[in-house]
């Protein structure tokens, strides 16, 4: 697993993708916050953050899932987090945050779960 912190966006069938991956801190922490954010316009209608790959995670990346989970909820768009990784899974358990998120096993998984 690479360590460097890196964030893509990719929309696949109407839905926004946030790939995380390696260690993210605080310095990530703008950048996921845009990358995450509710899709003010164009083909996106739901959004999946793609947590596979991460391999460290503080508190700066909970706020920030919490955040756009609060945003999107508000503006009706769902947010689903997929695959999970272990270590962030952890945080979410430690936090008990994580039953405040819509989450799926794998991508597949969480494509379904955006079906209008």
């Amino acid at each position: 697993m690479n360590d460097e912190p890196e964030i893509s966006e990719t929309v696949l069938d109407g839905v926004r993708i946030v790939r995380v991956t390696g260690e993210f801190d605080s310095d990530e922490a703008d950048d996921a916050a845009r990358c995450f954010a509710v899709p003010a316009e164009g083909p996106a209608r739901a959004t999946v953050v793609d947590l596979a790959e991460v391999s460290f995670a503080d508190s700066s990346l909970l706020h920030t899932l919490l955040t756009a989970r609060q945003r999107h909820e508000e503006a009706g768009v769902p947010f689903v987090l997929a695959a999970v990784s272990p270590l962030v899974r952890r945080l979410l358990e430690l936090t008990d945050t994580a039953r405040a998120f819509t989450q799926a096993p794998d991508l597949a998984a969480a494509l379904k779960l955006t079906r209008p």
